[in-house]
């Protein structure tokens, strides 16, 4: 509003001007820093994030060992039902 008002006045000048922009600048330089700042937290969440998937790997049995096992199970389970 401020702006307006000397603009319809006459009294807004070149400095005047180049100072709100700056200002206007600061802030969205502000905010940018912020968001590269959230960038990098979500970053270093998704690597975390990765090396507990990778892992996950290492605690259950591959599609193929599980297979071989329940086959194995099952046939045992067949043996035994049998002996009954």
């Amino acid at each position: 509003m401020c702006m307006k008002k000397e603009a319809k006045t006459g009294k807004m000048t070149i400095d005047k001007l180049a100072i709100m922009v700056a200002s206007g600048f600061n802030g969205v330089d502000s905010r940018l820093s912020k968001v590269e700042k959230d960038i990098g937290e979500i970053k270093e969440s998704n690597k975390e994030i990765r090396k507990d998937i990778l892992n996950l790997g290492d605690r259950f049995p591959s599609q193929f060992a599980f297979d071989q096992l329940s086959s194995r199970v099952y046939s045992l389970e067949k043996k035994t039902n049998k002996k009954k």
